[in-house]
């Protein structure tokens, strides 16, 4: 792999001692020459990542998932170091990263490429989701959607919302859903119901190059739809039909070289 010669390091403040490992590793990289800056504010100004080799999330998912529409567009690899809960993308812990970034810095490390969703709509509404794009009622109780693959109808929803997701998103709230885990290297887009109310409604996994539409069953009921992709929400009901797709462009995730995907399911869900 390629020298890394320029890095902007993305703090979550919020997370106990994440300012502290910020500076550790601005440090750190500074003394292997590599062009380093620390960004604090969050959402992080558009264009932050120009001429970035390696954005280096000090955070958690969460976070990663915050600056993955900057470095889509500036071609950045991303590098997480969690302190949230889980860590399924952000895969170094914070005692791990020091002792390995002097390796990383000179090439030393693996990419793994992880597809994306172009989502878009109505009034020229559009986004990419690294995890998945959402759909929940306003209120409590169940919403109706109509999807379609290639212009096939696929099924009528009553539910209290859907979640497609791509296989990264596979293990977030899909998995909290009863959606099946996919390994990230697949080829695959599943569509996953939120607490269907025809218990024989499942996820469905269809082929990436799918192209997905989802229509609003009953536009003028009272119960209005919620969406958020990769978490961010989005306004209100004007932007649909939504179409999905998989997006032309993928994001480079970096991991240690002794990265294992199963062995971080172990890790992570606890199993035995």
């Amino acid at each position: 792999m390629r020298r890394i010669r320029s890095i902007a390091i993305v703090v979550n403040p919020s997370k106990k001692g994440a300012t502290e490992i910020a500076r550790r590793i601005e440090t750190e990289a500074a003394r292997e020459l590599a062009k380093v800056r620390i960004i604090e504010s969050f959402p992080i100004p558009h264009g932050s990542f120009a001429e970035t080799d390696l954005c280096c999330v000090v955070g958690g998912d969460g976070t990663l998932l915050g600056v993955v529409p900057e470095a889509i567009e500036s071609n950045t690899m991303l590098l997480g170091v969690n302190l949230g809960k889980l860590g399924f993308l952000a895969t170094f812990d914070p005692e791990d990263i020091l002792p390995r970034l002097k390796g990383i810095i000179s090439g030393n490390y693996g990419i793994e490429e992880r597809s994306l969703l172009c989502c878009s709509g109505q009034n020229n509404w559009a986004a990419m989701a690294l995890n998945d794009l959402v759909i929940r009622s306003g209120t409590a109780g169940l919403i109706g959607l109509r999807v379609f693959a290639d212009d096939s109808r696929v099924n009528d929803y009553s539910a209290d919302g859907l979640i497609v997701a791509t296989p990264t998103g596979s293990t977030a709230y899909n998995l909290s859903a009863g959606g099946p885990i996919i390994h990230p290297g697949t080829q695959a887009i599943s569509i996953t119901p939120i607490c269907p109310h025809t218990l024989s409604n499942r996820s469905m996994i269809l082929p990436d190059q799918t192209h997905i539409r989802v229509e609003i069953e009953c536009p003028h009921a009272t119960r209005k739809p919620e969406v958020t992709v990769d978490g961010t929400y989005i306004e209100h009901e004007a932007i649909f039909p939504i179409h999905i797709t998989r997006a032309h462009k993928k994001l480079s995730l970096v991991h240690d070289f002794n990265y294992s995907y199963f062995e971080m399911l172990r890790t992570k869900l606890y199993w035995s």
